[in-house]
């Protein structure tokens, strides 16, 4: 709608008049005195510049988003600990921050390997020639990745395995007797990162002492958020992750914790919240830390396909509402809009006519 004869367009646009006017009069005013302001010992002087046009903005079609920023903590996924499986001394550990792949070494009792195996059930049995099951398959599987063949997959320990556990134990510099011991394998799904020791070097252990503390090597960031916020948040959507010193990160929603957690609030009032776990790539910026705190961006609500101007475009009118002083060869005029989602510096905006391209006054 066009605002015709209003009262003063807006205080902007006034406000650049009032300069204008008064540049002109001093420059048509004062007789000789003015003429003596304006020239010099060289003759006259130009003039002054004019002053600079309305600064402008386009009106553009896009998806507006709001945002909700929260706090979380970088950090590694799967935290678990180690237990020694039997009797003896410690003799060798790998260093904190240490990625062990299955088929390297983890850790060392009495001078011996303790191997990491790919798998996720623990090792209980000595396995030999006759035994079968579930363990006995996938102790198969995981030996078959490294790269030892002859035998079958199947859940069965025939002499075939046992060959094949031989020429293992034979390139590891250990007996060959063609049985796996448990207490020289430990398993893990994948790939470790040795969080933290649990034992000094040369410590006696016995089963059950804790020797190392592992995670995946994968960096995620966990984030408590009121229960209240929950449903900013979905498995698989999309997190914007501020680091330390302001790269920013996209990270996805891995899961969402089901146990609720009463906690003290930024404003120091106590909330109900849940942790919500988010993947993040592997990444310079992500491993330059170790922990950190960092802020997570979730998506508080979105409008898609609409018009949008920046916020300093928008103009107050008489009588209330507000309105946009669109450009064009004829001039500038203002027409009255109806506003919608405000986020990032811009506000939706809708008007009979208003199209994406147009030109808007903005506030300089």
């Amino acid at each position: 709608m066009l605002v015709e004869g209003a009262a003063a367009v807006t205080d902007r646009r006034r406000g650049r008049r009032v300069l204008v006017w008064a540049a002109a009069a001093l420059a048509v005013t004062g007789g000789a005195g003015a003429a003596l302001l304006l020239a010099d010992a060289d003759g006259p002087r130009e003039p002054p510049p004019a002053p600079p046009g309305p600064a402008r903005a386009s009106v553009e079609r896009t998806t507006l988003t709001e945002r909700k920023t929260v706090r979380g903590r970088l950090g590694y996924a799967g935290r678990t600990d180690v237990t020694a499986a039997a009797p003896g001394r410690l003799t060798w550990r790998p260093r904190p921050g240490r990625v062990v792949r299955p088929g390297q070494r983890l850790y060392q009792v009495n001078g011996e390997d303790v191997i990491l195996l790919r798998g996720g059930q623990p090792a209980y049995r000595r396995l030999r020639t006759g035994d079968e099951g579930a363990d006995v398959r996938q102790f198969e599987q995981a030996l078959a990745a490294l790269g030892y063949t002859g035998f079958t997959v199947d859940g069965e320990y025939t002499a075939l395995t046992a060959d094949a556990v031989r020429r293992w134990q034979r390139d590891r510099g250990r007996k060959e007797t063609g049985e796996v011991d448990p207490a020289a394998l430990w398993y893990a799904e994948g790939p470790v990162r040795v969080d933290a020791h649990r034992a000094a070097l040369g410590q006696p252990l016995a089963p059950g002492t804790p020797v190392l503390t592992l995670t995946t090597p994968r960096r995620v960031v966990t984030v408590p958020i009121r229960v209240s916020d929950s449903r900013l948040v979905r498995v698989g959507g999309a997190v914007t992750v501020t680091l330390p010193g302001g790269a920013t990160v996209k990270g996805e929603v891995a899961s969402i914790g089901s146990k609720v957690t009463t906690r003290e609030g930024p404003t120091g009032v106590r909330e109900d919240t849940v942790d919500v776990t988010v993947h993040l790539p592997g990444t310079r910026a992500t491993r330059r830390f170790d922990r950190a705190p960092v802020e997570v961006s979730l998506v508080s609500a979105s409008r898609r396909d609409v018009l949008v101007v920046p916020v300093t475009a928008l103009v107050a009118l008489p009588g209330g509402g507000y309105g946009v002083t669109l450009l064009g060869p004829g001039g500038a005029r203002d027409v009255r809009v109806e506003t919608g989602m405000f986020a990032d510096g811009k506000v939706e905006v809708s008007a009979p006519g208003l199209a994406a391209g147009a030109q808007v006054e903005v506030a300089r």
